[in-house]
């Protein structure tokens, strides 16, 4: 769904934007299958939405300028869901992940 903010926005911005997305979709449906409950990511899905419209003042428009602030930004924004998604997929918690989605698909 976020190509489609390539009418309104460069394609850099399009593309961090969607990289963005699957590594918190990525994220979500861990806590999902961690937790065995929808509340939980919907209520983390909107503590992002709301900070990130917290920060950039609204709904608009995303500008990749190419600086070192917009890497860093799209890095710890992509590196860390996917860091704790990796670290919620091992050990004791991978063991909580398969009986819930034995639960959910049995």
């Amino acid at each position: 769904m976020y190509f489609t903010n390539l009418g309104g926005q460069d394609f850099a911005a399009t593309l961090n934007q969607v990289i963005y997305a699957a590594a918190l979709g990525l994220v979500l449906a861990i806590l999902y299958l961690y937790t065995g409950k929808l509340w939980l990511p919907m209520l983390y899905h909107f503590g992002v939405d709301f900070l990130n419209y917290a920060v950039n003042g609204g709904i608009k428009a995303q500008v990749w300028s190419g600086t070192l602030s917009d890497l860093v930004s799209s890095l710890v924004s992509i590196v860390v869901p996917v860091a704790i998604a990796i670290w919620m997929m091992t050990g004791k918690r991978k063991l909580v992940i398969d009986e819930n989605i034995e639960r959910l698909l049995g």
